[in-house]
């Protein structure tokens, strides 16, 4: 992993604040599972703080943990070119980032504006997702729409125990050698991506099937300076309903989540649930309550910079929009590990079990960066 970095860090706080929220959030709503990208936050407020002045600037710089405004450029541009690139020409996996700028008239032609957004979303995401906005996003007010899209795809069943005590069916059960840490009170299972393979079917008919670790090109030919490596991280508590203690422990600073990620490979056996989380989240009023207040104030707020002229109006936010989508299944998830499969049989060896038949956390994070690209928690894998 690169070494540390502030704004780097200020993104991954940022990630795990809103973990953190979001499970606080999640306490109250039976089985409600959610998805979201950090780094397309971190990177639409990044937009917006480009184009802020005075105070306004100053307090998006400090939620967002940059120092300074062109510190928080060149990380905007580190993550752009190369933890966002798309690998899939050289065998990664398949990446998709996207912003812009166009001129709409939201006055005139709300309905053409929206349609043209929503477009460009469904493009960007390769029609995983379908609209971010709707024609009552657009009032008298609407100045602007900031929108950025992340789209992700790396190639790559028991009881599962709901926290208000009732359970489903929906796993995938795997023997592997994998990246694992297991600490006071949860477990942490790396599930790496690879460019290519596909998991095989179990031997002899078997619940469960042999692997002898992750396929990963860095094992036959160097990392290039570009190179990225993306993985999924799932935090799994000791207790079932042990979720929200973890969720305070991992979140209380990025020193410590980056201190708990695997480093030693063990046997593992694993019990995951296949799952699908969507999140669409109007974060507006939730990033008040994190402190983020001035780009939505009509009488404080400036972001007269967007504009190429100033005719001295107010200029703020007033919806900010973010819409995720993961998928995990057999087959590897869509925004999942890749294996290496080596077939064996006889009685079962020393492992470690990593059964996730309870509430759980996950990241997907490109490691060399150490940014956190997708989070999200699953309370129910049968639940969307």
């Amino acid at each position: 992993m690169a070494a540390a970095d502030p704004v780097r860090d200020g993104q991954t706080a940022l990630a795990l604040r809103l973990v953190k929220h979001l499970a606080a959030a999640d306490a109250d709503a039976a089985a409600k599972n959610v998805a979201f990208s950090p780094v397309s936050i971190h990177a639409g407020l990044a937009l917006v703080a480009a184009g802020a002045g005075g105070a306004t600037r100053a307090q998006l710089l400090n939620f967002l943990g940059a120092p300074t405004a062109d510190g928080l450029a060149a990380f905007g541009r580190l993550v752009a070119d190369r933890v966002l690139a798309d690998k899939v020409g050289s065998g990664g996996p398949r990446v998709l980032f996207g912003g812009g700028t166009r001129t709409v008239s939201f006055t005139d032609e709300p309905e053409e504006a929206v349609e043209t957004i929503n477009r460009w979303v469904k493009k960007a995401t390769n029609n995983l997702i379908d609209s971010m906005i709707s024609r009552s996003d657009i009032t008298a007010d609407t100045d602007l729409v900031l929108a950025n899209a992340v789209y992700f795809k790396g190639r790559s069943s028991g009881e599962f125990h709901r926290l208000d005590g009732s359970h489903v069916r929906a796993f995938m059960y795997e023997l592997k050698t994998m990246s694992i840490s297991c600490m006071d009170g949860f477990k942490v299972l790396k599930l790496p991506y690879g460019p290519d393979g596909e998991y095989e079917p179990a031997p002899g008919g078997l619940p469960y099937k042999i692997h002898r670790g992750p396929r990963a090109t860095s094992v036959k030919t160097p990392l290039g300076e570009d190179a990225t490596q993306f993985s999924m991280f799932v935090f799994l508590p000791d207790e079932r309903d042990g979720m929200a203690t973890m969720v305070d422990v991992i979140t209380a600073a990025p020193g410590y989540l980056y201190s708990v990620l695997p480093t030693e490979t063990k046997l593992v056996q694993i019990n995951l649930p296949k799952f699908e989380v969507s999140l669409d989240w109007d974060l507006g009023s939730d990033l008040r309550r994190l402190g983020l207040t001035l780009p939505f104030s009509r009488k404080a707020g400036d972001l007269r910079g967007m504009y190429k002229k100033d005719d001295g109006r107010p200029t703020f936010l007033t919806k900010v929009a973010h819409k995720a989508i993961i998928k995990v299944n057999e087959e590897g998830t869509e925004a999942a590990a890749v294996m290496t499969a080596l077939r064996g049989g006889g009685p079962m060896p020393d492992h470690v079990e990593f059964v996730a038949d309870h509430p759980f956390t996950f990241i997907i994070m490109e490691e060399r960066s150490g940014v956190i690209v997708f989070a999200g928690h699953v309370l129910d894998p049968t639940c969307k």
